[in-house]
């Protein structure tokens, strides 16, 4: 083969390979995960405009909770806690027509008049969720919760359930 043929096939396949790369960056799961990892990111350093601009205005869930809840919720516990980290993993995204559902196993620590602790979850029993995002006009947003296991707050969330 000559040096010609082997520089023609290296960067074909160089090629091939950023294709790839670049469909896989921008499919609906990459893009969600990454403005999932911005919203708790925002959330973990208390910004929570930048938190809520993750969220859908038409959030909704079995709960109860809509968009303004929801922001209430945030904005009280960052008012609470200082330092807050959220420990948490994600499962792959499952990738439905115009939607994106993420399972995420969690933990959030916060300090709390001076000592840190847990707030919610623990490395023993972690809160675990299952989040959807939806494709809007802006890009996808943050809908709804479908599920929610808090293990704290199982039997109020349980009261609270609407469906």
């Amino acid at each position: 083969m000559s040096a010609r043929a082997v520089k023609i096939a290296v960067v074909a396949i160089l090629a091939i390979v950023g294709v790839i790369a670049v469909r896989h960056y921008f499919s609906p799961g990459e893009v969600v995960k990454r403005k999932l990892l911005a919203t708790i990111d925002a959330f973990e350093e208390e910004r929570l405009l930048a938190a809520m601009s993750g969220i859908s205005r038409s959030y909704s869930d079995p709960w109860g909770l809509s968009y303004e809840s929801l922001g209430g919720y945030l904005k009280e516990t960052m008012e609470t806690y200082d330092e807050l980290n959220f420990d948490y993993v994600l499962a792959k995204p499952e990738v439905g027509e115009g939607e994106v559902r993420i399972d995420i196993e969690f933990v959030l620590w916060g300090r709390y008049a001076g000592t840190k602790g847990y707030v919610i979850g623990s490395i023993t029993e972690p809160c675990s969720a299952t989040v959807l995002w939806r494709e809007e006009t802006p890009g996808w947003r943050f809908a709804s919760t479908p599920e929610l296991d808090i293990p704290e707050l199982r039997s109020q969330l349980e009261s609270m359930r609407q469906d």
